[in-house]
């Protein structure tokens, strides 16, 4: 029988200009992170869009995005991560050797990392309520 609480859900993360990344958990998502290919549990986490530099994916500001920390990112996955410090949620690119992130609209710049760039998540799922 698992007793776990569910996934937790880290604040808010930037879909826009990188800030600084929230480490506290909210609150937990009832939710089963095996329906979205996360077999481990434990691995699995989730963060809130803030901005609009991923409207080109088809995530928006307020929605949930289910991320999977561990497995090693391709070119083109959807990552939470830390560039220089300071999270945000970006396409990543990877091309002769180099990576940086690509925003998903044409307003917002790619971001290539001064000094270091760390994948915090790949994302498997995006959560979307219907507001009223």
């Amino acid at each position: 029988m698992n007793l776990s609480p569910g996934i937790p859900l880290f604040g808010r993360i930037s879909a826009g200009r990188p800030n600084e990344a929230s480490s506290e958990v909210v609150q937990h998502l009832p939710i089963d992170p095996t329906s979205f290919g996360i077999s481990e549990r434990s691995k699995a986490f989730a963060v809130r869009v803030s901005g609009d530099s991923m409207i080109g994916r088809h995530i928006f500001d307020g929605d949930i995005v289910l991320l999977e920390h561990g497995p090693i990112p391709r070119k083109g996955d959807i990552v939470a991560a830390l560039i220089d410090n300071e999270s945000t949620l970006k396409t990543l690119v990877r091309k002769n050797g180099n990576a940086w992130l690509h925003a998903e609209n044409p307003l917002y710049p790619d971001l290539i990392p001064v000094h270091e760039l760390s994948i915090q998540g790949v994302a498997r799922a995006v959560i979307r309520f219907l507001r009223v």
